[in-house]
């Protein structure tokens, strides 16, 4: 099994995309900041046979384009909607992941028709006063300098979203995050912007809510539920902000009695 990649291109610029084909309604998956779409290769590998397999890197990430100026959540959706037009995917179900979940919820809303169902892992279900400390919390990505000074306090941020040192993955979502600085900001200012519970009650799909038992999102994850008594929910092993990569099996096994439900319904 080879997980491939290519581009596609849309009116704001070039997306950037792996997949892997195969038959049936196709799995989309949407990354978490400041990653990429390499965090869903565990998963993709894992589901490899199931369905086609496509994971894009959100535009300021990866190797997508470069947004221009303050983009809020709507614009996101419609670029992951120009996206599914320019690979000619017409329905499809969503995997979307703490930053990703936000996006492809507003996708959503303006394609109901298109998404057959949403899976979302890590939902920052907040009132506008917590966003507001969120976003004095999260603050803003660290600014190159002519002596490289930035390069530490980057590594500390992202080496504490970790439960233990990971050499292999914290180095990736280093760089990652080295990538994304100016998407990172851009991004989380569009979340911090949004009014997420709002959001979640337009949604008319079928949806799968996850939240890791230690993500620091798990203490708002009840909201979601209570919001929503219809949709289903699950609560996953620990991984904090890394369920696609730590918890790889548990999180394929949600999401595939999820969609294959669905499927034969």
């Amino acid at each position: 099994m080879v997980i491939k990649k290519a581009y596609a291109d849309i009116a704001a610029g070039q997306m950037h995309f792996r997949y892997v084909p195969g038959d049936g309604t196709p799995l989309v998956f949407y990354h978490r900041s400041p990653a990429n779409s390499v965090c869903f290769e565990p998963m993709m590998a894992a589901m490899a046979g199931d369905r086609p397999l496509y994971a894009f890197d959100t535009p300021g990430f990866g190797n997508s384009f470069d947004p221009v100026g303050r983009p809020n959540a709507t614009q996101y959706g419609q670029w992951y909607l120009d996206t599914l037009d320019a690979v000619n995917l017409e329905h499809v179900h969503v995997f979307a992941h703490h930053t990703g979940t936000h996006f492809a919820s507003e996708m959503a809303i303006l394609a109901p028709d298109r998404v057959v169902s949403l899976t979302l892992n890590g939902i920052a279900y907040l009132t506008a006063e917590e966003r507001e400390q969120f976003r004095e919390l999260v603050g803003h990505s660290v600014m190159p300098d002519a002596h490289g000074n930035y390069i530490e306090p980057s590594w500390t941020i992202v080496s504490s979203l970790f439960p233990s040192f990971d050499p292999k993955l914290t180095h990736l979502e280093f760089l990652s995050a080295m990538r994304a600085l100016e998407g990172r900001d851009q991004a989380h200012g569009a979340i911090w912007d949004q009014d997420y519970p709002t959001v979640f009650q337009k949604l008319t799909c079928p949806i799968l809510a996850l939240c890791a038992e230690d993500d620091s999102l798990r203490p708002f994850f009840e909201r979601v539920t209570e919001a929503r008594p219809d949709i289903k929910s699950a609560i996953t092993g620990p991984a904090k902000y890394f369920s696609p990569e730590y918890d790889t099996e548990r999180t394929v096994n949600e999401v595939r009695a999820f969609i294959s439900a669905l499927d034969t319904n």
